[in-house]
């Protein structure tokens, strides 16, 4: 009798969708679009005399470390677009739904605000939402 070697079956993996340069270069514009609305937000909120909670009044201004979670929820998305394509996607949906709910403290207090805010969040939740659609597509 021959000796018949048996190998298991591999199971093949899906390779991961990384998106292109021009989706990179797509993501990257719209969070720096998100930076610059969210700019926008405050300084006419502060404007109005109803500023949001990480910014604060001009005579009371809130602690430098609130306006780092607004900061923060778009650099991250900034830094993954930029050093790993491979979370940019899940980072940007992530980001996103976090920045709305940066809002919820402004709805009793200054309710216009909150909804910038949340506008703001929206439009950069659906430009996550369109990454997720290409990544699936051109897997």
């Amino acid at each position: 009798m021959k000796n018949v070697e048996l190998t298991p079956p591999t199971v093949q993996k899906k390779p991961q969708a990384i998106p292109s340069t021009g989706w990179r270069t797509v993501s990257f514009i719209s969070w720096i679009a998100v930076l610059a609305a969210l700019v926008a937000v405050a300084i006419s909120s502060r404007t109005i005399g109803r500023p949001v909670w990480w910014l604060g009044s001009r005579f009371h201004p809130a602690p430098a470390v609130f306006m780092l979670v607004p900061l923060s929820l778009v650099v991250t998305p900034l830094v993954a677009t930029w050093r790993a394509p491979d979370i940019m996607v899940r980072t940007s949906v992530i980001c996103s739904l976090l920045l709305a709910a940066t809002a919820i403290p402004d709805v009793a207090s200054s309710p216009a605000t909150a909804l910038g805010i949340v506008a703001v969040a929206l439009a950069s939740f659906l430009s996550s939402i369109a990454q997720v659609l290409v990544a699936r597509k051109y897997r």
